[in-house]
């Protein structure tokens, strides 16, 4: 089995695929260009063959980073189904690409020069927010000397940290490890995907306190990722919550991946907030459903539409005529 798995991932990375999809019991597929596409003449991989494969699953779900195989390392998710489990490996990349190389909005380039505050990444499974987020916590370090916290718990990509120091080893919760880091003259804290737990108001106290916290959460849009922070946070905590992020909100940037006017890769279209006054007095009212308004009316200060993104990809013959944002 494990002669096959790898031939498959092999084939992953030979046809330019994002992700490699294998469920127990059926046929494997890949997503290609934003599509899911069946694997031409794959095998039907028997139940237990992933168990044998990455060895002692643990747990209903999880995610793990394993490989080298087929010459790459590979974030790997797996879950169980009905009658056994299924997977969804991922290529990681060797290193970091440049930030500046990206092809993001100009206007994110404004964020290398922040000191302090909580800037969030944001899109859905298999958007590049990761690979974008990780690149700007490298230029960042690469730009000054910073007391950096890496607390993400998974490394898809090493940051480049340039002449930053890097604090590490230290133990206990993500909140007791934020407050050492604090004391340590911490300022810059990478959080990697934001899930919800007991980081999310130590975050916004870090941010508050003159640090840079930067951190992933999966959503479409921006009122979603600040849905996504609120939703983490406990009821009674909701409040407080709110007005933490009006104050210590910088910036959230979303990005999707959408294919390439040839079919034959993926474009970027992204969705930019920076947090102004009446930004930050939405957020305090919790009246997010303003927010795409006030978005689409401040172009000039460097904000963006994912809609009116897209309609310039297709205006200047990136992406096809007729593609629409699912």
């Amino acid at each position: 089995m494990a002669s096959e798995i790898e031939a498959l991932l092999d084939y992953t990375l030979n046809v330019g695929a994002s992700e490699l999809i294998i469920v127990e019991g059926s046929s494997s597929s890949v997503r290609l260009a934003g599509s899911v596409c069946a694997i031409p003449d794959s095998s039907v991989l028997p139940f237990g063959a992933l168990s044998e494969f990455l060895g002692a699953l643990d747990g209903e779900a999880g995610t793990l980073i394993a490989g080298p195989w087929a010459n790459s390392k590979w974030r790997v998710h797996y879950f169980r189904e009905a009658f056994g489990y299924a997977a969804v490996f991922r290529p990681l990349m060797a290193e970091c690409p440049s930030f500046m190389d990206l092809g993001a909005p100009h206007t994110l380039i404004n964020l290398l020069g922040i000191s302090s505050g909580l800037v969030v990444f944001s899109g859905p499974a298999c958007s590049g927010k990761t690979t974008t987020a990780v690149s700007y916590v490298s230029a960042l370090c690469q730009s000054k000397i910073w007391r950096a916290s890496f607390l993400n718990d998974l490394e898809e990509l090493p940051v480049k940290s340039g002449e930053s120091l890097v604090l590490r080893d230290s133990s206990g919760t993500v909140s007791e490890k934020m407050v050492q880091a604090l004391r340590s003259g911490g300022n810059l804290f990478w959080m990697g995907d934001y899930t919800g737990g007991d980081g999310l108001i130590s975050m916004l106290e870090a941010a508050d306190a003159g640090a840079v916290v930067v951190c992933n959460v999966n959503a479409g849009n921006a009122v979603g990722a600040l849905d996504a922070l609120l939703e983490a946070a406990s009821p009674e905590n909701r409040d407080l919550v709110r007005t933490f992020l009006s104050s210590v909100l910088k910036t959230i940037v979303v990005q999707r991946l959408l294919p390439s006017a040839d079919g034959k890769s993926s474009v970027a279209v992204w969705e930019v907030l920076h947090n102004t006054q009446n930004v930050s007095s939405y957020i305090r009212s919790g009246e997010y459903f303003r927010l795409p308004s006030i978005i689409a009316a401040s172009k000039a200060e460097g904000m963006m539409l994912m809609e009116d993104c897209l309609k310039e990809m297709i205006s200047s013959g990136y992406i096809a005529d007729g593609t629409r944002l699912s």
